[in-house]
């Protein structure tokens, strides 16, 4: 079963890259969660993280991610990856800079017994981020 937890994770951040949001959202359990190092909000439910994936394509239009890795742990898969776009919209309170950012990232992924993600913890550098755009000192 655990095998099948990494290609999902896999697929889900291909999906991403392709702007497959919808289908990427599939993956994930009607009551899933998703959170980030950077707010202390938490996403709830599928169309709740569906609508995050796309406020983050609202903000870098041409989003990817390369460089996979994947750490397979049975119900949980850590994904480390290399992200990347260009800030096209407006990121919370700041307007667009039209500059790129290069930053890893780290996820945790927790899979129920039917391989739909429950948990989704994004972990990234958020200052190297906004200093890239040129929103922080």
């Amino acid at each position: 079963m655990s095998a099948r937890n990494v290609e999902n994770t896999k697929k889900v951040l291909e999906l991403f890259c392709r702007q497959e949001l919808e289908e990427a959202a599939s993956y994930f359990a009607e009551d899933a969660t998703l959170r980030n190092n950077v707010s202390p909000d938490v996403k709830r439910g599928r169309q709740a993280i569906y609508e995050h994936l796309v406020r983050w394509f609202s903000s870098f239009s041409d989003a990817a991610a390369h460089s996979m890795e994947f750490i397979d742990a049975g119900d949980t898969v850590i994904g480390m990856f290399h992200g990347e776009g260009t800030h096209t919209g407006p990121l919370g309170d700041f307007p667009a800079t039209g500059k790129r950012y290069s930053i890893r990232y780290c996820e945790i992924y927790r899979f129920d017994a039917d391989g739909k993600i429950i948990a989704n913890e994004a972990f990234y550098d958020s200052l190297s981020l906004l200093r890239q755009l040129g929103l922080a000192p």
